[in-house]
């Protein structure tokens, strides 16, 4: 089971008309997968990834036509590494609702990449809510569909979003409820948000230009090639 994630909110500004921009911090909490938590060789890398996860954070910028979400920097360790690793905390996200554009950076050993898609969530809205905070939030779900050598998997994707804070964004590239997502999980991982600070300036978030412009199908066949090494 999920531990509890512990939410702490401080809001600058009033929710009204007037609030055209907002800054979110995320935490992050990488729960037990049957998949690793049991896996002979990754059970010990898997529970470091966990504890490294406590010390990851990760914020949301966002006005209402863009935001750009990515993870603050951090003094790493081998158990914040593997954190890193198994929840791919380093990816980071601009979302431009407009033109329906969503941009994911990706950098590692294999290089720095921007991936532009059109790809949107098929969220199914639930008649679910819970409190988080002080704020009502309703529950939306989807899938997260993985399909890799070994065949095709689907993971389960429960966000809870809250309608009194009109910005249809959230962590991890999702977007597209009526309202901020305040929490997020993707199969075994959560984020959870922490701090939220409301704006009447119409703050001016720029599309970063870092990497190489490839197609999400690019990115796919660099991922299945090794890297060729030096002698």
């Amino acid at each position: 089971m999920l531990g509890r994630i512990i939410v702490l909110f401080i809001f600058v500004g009033n929710l009204s008309a007037q609030t055209n921009s907002l800054s979110v911090n995320y935490s992050l909490h990488i729960g037990f997968d049957e998949g690793f938590s049991t896996n002979a060789v990754l059970k010990d890398y898997y529970a470091l990834a966990q504890k490294g996860a406590q010390a990851i954070k990760f914020r949301l910028e966002a006005n209402k036509n863009v935001s750009y979400f990515k993870m603050e920097e951090v003094m790493t360790n081998s158990e914040i590494d593997f954190a890193i690793s198994f929840s791919e905390a380093s990816t980071s996200f601009f979302i431009d609702v407009v033109k329906e554009e969503k941009t994911q950076y990706e950098s590692g050993f294999f290089g720095e990449f921007m991936i532009e898609s059109k790809e949107t969530t098929n969220w199914k809205l639930e008649n679910e809510t819970k409190q988080i905070g002080s704020y009502l939030c309703y529950k939306a779900i989807s899938e997260q569909i993985v399909i890799n050598p070994k065949g095709t998997f689907k993971h389960p994707i429960v966000a809870w979003y809250c309608p009194s804070i009109p910005f249809n964004f959230g962590p991890k590239g999702y977007n597209g409820l009526p309202g901020l997502i305040l929490e997020l999980q993707v199969r075994n991982i959560t984020w959870g948000a922490t701090k939220i600070e409301l704006s009447n300036e119409n703050k001016i978030i720029e599309k970063p230009k870092k990497g190489k412009l490839i197609t999400q199908e690019e990115f796919k066949k660099i991922l299945a090639s090794p890297p060729i090494l030096g002698n």
